[in-house]
């Protein structure tokens, strides 16, 4: 089941909302704009997409990255329609779409089911996405922060063997073999070349990896850098939430 939660500027707003959904047929659950709220909702419920009350204030801007910060679900801005200035920052900044508080229920409602059934699509299909990287392995292709990045097929290889272990080691003889073949399981020095050429490609600062990470003696490791910080940031404020 695919959950929304409504992020209000004030408790009955998002619970008033998110009965309209649930009417509709939407399953939605309230939480004011308050970060130890939200944060509850995030850690206790399977949240697909986020639909997020905003202004132009500073504070609701705020708020948005603090959430954009720490999760990759999809974000629905929803403000005044006639300040074009704000839509065009949330939809810069990382929002999915930005919808008008006056939008009817029903098109908001088609707008959410669009989005949730493009979730569950991409759930179902060879698309990895890992923070800002995201792996199309249907069509051999890699982007990061939204830009393409140009791999060679061992590149290529190389990386989906990782990323779909992602979080896991993985060793020289079991990368070797997988890209190169069982005959090339003695050359781990190709392994260390091309590891080298993706952390070109993919790392901030290659001498200093944070993605493509090091196992010393047996392999490598792709990791969620964001995600990372992200599960130490929101295990601080839930207990900072609940203490």
């Amino acid at each position: 089941m695919n959950i929304v939660l409504v992020v209000g500027e004030r408790p009955e707003q998002a619970s008033s909302l998110a009965e309209r959904l649930g009417i509709l047929g939407v399953e939605a659950i309230p939480s004011a704009r308050e970060w130890k709220l939200a944060v509850r909702c995030l850690t206790s419920h399977k949240v697909s997409l986020i639909l997020l009350d905003v202004g132009d204030d500073a504070g609701s801007r705020e708020f948005f990255e603090l959430v954009r910060e720490v999760t990759d679900i999809p974000i629905v801005a929803r403000g005044s329609v006639a300040l074009a200035e704000q839509a065009v920052w949330y939809l810069n900044n990382g929002a999915v779409d930005y919808v008008s508080r006056t939008i009817p229920s029903a098109v908001l409602v088609a707008k959410i089911s669009s989005f949730l059934q493009a979730v569950t699509a991409g759930a179902n299909t060879g698309y990895i996405r890992l923070g800002d990287l995201a792996i199309d392995l249907d069509h051999y292709s890699v982007t990061r922060s939204g830009q393409g990045v140009a791999l060679t097929p061992i590149e290529f290889r190389l990386l989906r063997v990782l990323a779909e272990n992602a979080g896991k080691a993985c060793s020289h003889q079991v990368l070797l073999d997988r890209v190169w073949g069982s005959e090339f399981r003695d050359c781990s020095h190709y392994l260390r070349l091309y590891m080298g050429y993706l952390r070109q490609k993919l790392e901030d600062d290659p001498k200093r990896p944070k993605i493509l990470l090091t196992e010393w003696g047996y392999g490598y490791r792709l990791v969620d850098a964001q995600k990372q910080d992200a599960r130490a940031l929101r295990r601080v404020s839930f207990r900072s939430a609940t203490g």
